[in-house]
This record gives structure tokens, sequence and C-alpha cells, in this order.
């Protein structure tokens, strides 16, 4: 197929990479990578664009723009819809284009309706996933948005994937890493975020807090942080006060690169507060790193409980017994971090969940969408 690829939210080449914009590349390259010749469409703002009255003539032009870029293409793939960034763009353009219309990551939320502050942007997102002649969901919650509002033949849960061969743990260089470090014989415990204000924040902070319990009680444990963002250095201040020199702060680190730090860890510790999927998590995973995550979203779909990690209740007492328990246990982690790798490539391998989606979508190229 020849597929036209939109990205209301940001677009691929923004370089401040957020798991939206990593998922969407990984995308764009396992739809080419199966066969498919896929394009991105030109980039315009979406992001609440209802409240921007200034970028509405910019938006007009930048749909015929993508109309004129799209001719002859066999469909028209949006990812990422939801009421703050609805594809206001899809719709229209594939109906002057008369092409079928797909979206991967739509989010249906019927309490953005009843406010007057984001009924525009429901109202946009609701528009574009009536539109669409198929929804792929790779979130729990957005599968349940989509059963609210569509028949079950008009939507399909997809598993989260990375693509194939990403990455992969290193034991020479991680332990060249410990050594460099000086973590000598403690409990290495990693974790990646973006350190924006928000959930992000507070789950890092959440992490810190349960690592000072743990060496108050004691343990022997060596935090290693990596990413970057607006709030560092009130992070990395905080957690030096807490954790003194038992915390090292890595900075932005390249995706490729992480295969070396999580191969130099013994764990992967974050709450995942609020988080819809949780990509990173899957990452740690590839690299034979067991992981210790709340059920507050995203993480119960990425890591497998008992198998892979620990899943625990969204409280922070929760979160640090569950901390506890596998800095504790070294036996647990190396059976759960002995099924980790395997995990990701039977479940969450971007070619064989992409291949299901492609199927479904040239499917309805042929024949049409059952309504």
């Amino acid at each position: 197929m020849k597929i036209a690829l939109c990205t209301p939210f940001k677009p691929l080449d923004n370089p401040s990479v957020s798991g939206d914009v990593t998922i969407a590349r990984d995308l764009l390259d396992t739809l080419r990578e199966l066969g498919h010749d896929v394009f991105a469409l030109p980039y315009f703002p979406a992001k609440e664009i209802y409240r921007k009255p200034a970028l509405w003539p910019g938006g007009f032009l930048a749909v015929d723009r993508m109309v004129r870029a799209a001719r002859g293409v066999d469909c028209w793939l949006t990812f990422g819809s939801y009421y703050k960034v609805p594809d206001v763009f899809g719709p229209t353009a594939t109906h002057r284009l008369n092409i079928p219309y797909f979206i991967v990551q739509a989010s249906y939320a019927e309490n953005r309706g009843k406010k007057l502050a984001t009924w525009s942007g429901y109202t946009l997102n609701k528009r574009a996933m009536l539109r669409a002649d198929h929804i792929f969901c790779n979130r729990k919650n957005d599968v349940r948005g989509c059963a609210k509002l569509l028949s079950q033949s008009r939507y399909t849960a997809i598993q989260p994937g990375l693509p194939k061969g990403l990455l992969k743990q290193d034991t020479v260089a991680g332990a060249q890493l410990r050594k460099k470090w000086s973590t000598g014989d403690s409990v290495v415990i990693v974790t990646v975020a973006m350190m924006r204000s928000g959930v992000k924040e507070q789950g890092l902070r959440w992490l810190f807090d349960s690592c000072a319990e743990l060496i108050a009680e004691g343990q022997n444990i060596t935090l290693v942080v990596g990413g970057d963002g607006p709030c560092r250095a009130e992070l990395e201040a905080r957690a030096k006060e807490l954790l003194g020199e038992r915390v090292r702060f890595l900075g932005m680190i390249d995706r490729l690169e992480l295969a070396t730090i999580f191969s130099a860890g013994d764990m992967f510790a974050f709450p995942g507060l609020k988080e819809s999927l949780g990509m990173v998590y899957l990452e740690a995973q590839m690299c034979g790193l067991p992981v210790v995550a709340t059920d507050d979203e995203g993480a119960p779909m990425v890591v497998s409980h008992g198998q892979t990690g620990l899943i625990t209740n969204a409280t922070h007492k929760d979160f640090t017994a569950g901390v506890r328990q596998l800095a504790l246990n070294p036996v647990l982690r190396n059976e759960l971090a002995a099924h980790c790798a395997a995990y990701v490539r039977d479940v969450h391998t971007a070619q064989n969940n992409y291949r299901e989606m492609t199927h479904i979508m040239e499917d309805i190229v042929r024949n049409g969408a059952t309504q």
C-alpha cells in the first residue's frame, strides 16, 4: 500500500523526542520494513487549534497541501487524536481524496464533552473518530473509549511493540560501565524519564523517596537517572539531598545507547503515573532488565506482572514495597530477567503487531469498510 502518514501532535523530526514521537517513528519505519510505501505529510500544529483563531487560515491551507501531497495514495493514516490535539485534517482531506481513513491511537473521553473549555476539542476529535474507516488502539483506555462510540467492527486492539532487534543486552559493556561508575556490589536501579512538571516529575520524586527509604534501612543501592528537561536542576538537587553520592544523573541518552545503560543495571523502576503507554519499560525489558511500575494506566500493558517485573498499586507505599522486594531479592531479579527479552519478542514486536494492522487496512482498501 501507499500510505500517507499524518502526525497532528508533533512532526516526526521534532528535536524534543516524546514517547508519542518515538512510537510514530517506529510505526513509519516498521510499515516501510513490511513493504509499504509510507511518507509523512506536511506538518501543521493541531494542538488546541480550536482555541487559536490565528491558526485557522493556515490550517485550511495545510489541508490543501496535504491533499496535494497525498494524491495517488491508497489510504491515509493518522497517528494520534484526542481532545487536545484532534485530527482536524484527516476527515476533510480523505473526503476530498475519496480514500480510506485510519487512525492509530485515538482517545475518546465523554467527560470532555461536558465542559465548555474542552467541548470544541472533544467535538473535533469525535468527528475524526466517527469519520475513520477503522481505528487501531494500542492502549486499553482507548479500547474502552472506542467501545462507547463505535461498533465493534470499527476498531481493533493492537499490542504496542518495538522494532525487532532495536536493543539487546550487552553484559560486557554493562560491566565496564558499572566499573566506570564505581558501583561496586551495590544494586543498581535504573530509571529514564523526561524531566518535566506534572506526573513525570512526581514519579521521579516518588522514586527518589523510595530509594532514600531503602538506604535508611541499610540497603546498598545506586540510582542511575537518564533523561533531561526543564525540571532537571530542581530534581537533581532534590535527589542529591536525599541520596548523596548514591545517585548519578546521565542527562539525555540517545535511544540506541540505552542498551548499555540498561545492561549496567539490576532493575528498572519508575511509577508511570498516568502513563498512557510507557515504551521505556519495553526498552528496558528488551535488554533483560526487570521492571517495577504501578498499575496506574499504561505499565500493565507492557510489563507482565510476576514474569518480567512487579506491578504495584499506585500508591507510594506500595511502589516502594515493590522496589524493596526486587532490590533485596537477587534470585527473583534473575528469574524475572530471564523472561524479559523473550516476552518483548513474543508479545511486543512491532513487525508482528503492525502486520496484523496492515492486513485490516489492506482489506478495507480493497473491499471497503464494514460499518
